[in-house]
């Protein structure tokens, strides 16, 4: 990291704008902008100004570690979390800042720190409300500082701490902006979003949000449990097998997804027995249940969801298809071996 990128983190770790470090430097914005970016460097009289500003050393902007090894992260959150069992809060709190003016570039090392102060200023933190609002805006501006990070788990993480601060200071919309930090799948981004509709009176598209995300938990369990299945049966643990398609059942019944799930599920017992006439049997039925594969459309689970209706047409195709599966795929071939 070059010195401008030093510069950037230590000054936003403080909670600076650019102009008000150029006022404090006596030199314009647009010269700490370019130190930033790189565009040019501060005139060396400068250095021991700007470390003060900074609260640093002139060492430190010119040399330091950018990343730590996640056990060397681990070693000072506990030794932080040591402070704060045996220390003051004032002091421990002194200590994290510290770490994090001397290793500015580990977004690691920030957000736990970050996360940890948030967690004991809650059981040690002052009574002074004063002193209380300038921790709260030292984390707040390290959760940020986190945000930037290349590292997209530390991201949403740090998204999710700084999304809990204002939804319970009921700053909502600062809450909302934190949203565009989470992937598109992330459960906890839907479990927020219902959370902010609900306060907005939305209570119809809180209960979507929800329901959404029972959706998707169902979807990936069912792929989790398939997948588990297959390992199991490559491995020749039948009983574990079997295990796992009676779970696959029961998620079928648990979020109401319909007949044609569950005997998706039942049909792979018989299939790795090779019981041609339990196989013939389970594949009548799933061919029959192609017509409730949308079962679950009608289940107050999802009635706030819309749902395509399946067409006539289409459940014919699926009958099709599905048959001609049967027949070519090489894992029914016994099935068909009398024919």
């Amino acid at each position: 990291m070059r010195i401008g990128e030093v510069i950037r983190t230590y000054r936003k770790s403080r909670n600076l704008t650019q102009e008000e470090m150029a006022r404090r430097l006596g030199v314009t914005a647009p010269a700490v902008n370019k130190w930033e970016n790189n565009v040019s460097l501060p005139d060396i009289t400068l250095l021991a100004p700007i470390a003060r500003v900074l609260e640093t050393t002139p060492d430190t902007l010119l040399s330091f570690r950018e990343e730590l090894a996640q056990e060397e992260v681990r070693a000072i959150v506990l030794e932080a979390e040591g402070k704060f069992q045996k220390s003051s809060f004032a002091e421990a709190f002194d200590f994290c800042r510290k770490k994090i003016c001397q290793y500015p570039g580990c977004s690691r090392l920030i957000l736990h720190l970050a996360m940890t102060l948030d967690g004991w200023r809650i059981l040690k933190g002052t009574s002074d409300p004063e002193k209380m609002k300038e921790y709260d805006r030292e984390i707040l501006g390290w959760y940020k500082q986190a945000l930037e990070s290349e590292d997209s788990e530390i991201r949403e993480r740090a998204a999710d701490a700084l999304f809990s601060y204002y939804y319970r200071n009921e700053d909502y919309e600062k809450a909302e902006a934190c949203l565009k930090y989470f992937s598109r799948m992330d459960p906890v981004k839907k479990i927020h979003k219902a959370q902010l509709c609900e306060i907005k009176g939305d209570r119809n598209s809180a209960f979507k949000e929800y329901e959404k995300l029972l959706f998707q938990t169902n979807n990936v369990a069912e792929m989790a449990l398939g997948g588990i299945f297959m390992l199991a049966e490559k491995d020749g643990d039948f009983q574990k097998a079997r295990r796992i398609t009676e779970k696959m059942t029961g998620l079928a019944e648990l979020f109401e997804s319909g007949e044609y799930h569950k005997i998706s599920a039942q049909l792979q017992i018989p299939l790795m027995e090779k019981d041609r006439e339990k196989v013939r049997e389970y594949m009548k039925k799933l061919t029959d249940a192609v017509e409730e594969m949308d079962a679950y459309r009608h289940s107050e689970l999802y009635e706030h969801m819309e749902f395509k209706e399946l067409s006539p047409e289409f459940v014919e195709q699926m009958k099709t298809t599905l048959s001609e599966s049967f027949r070519k795929d090489p894992v029914y071939g016994f099935v068909f071996e009398e024919e």
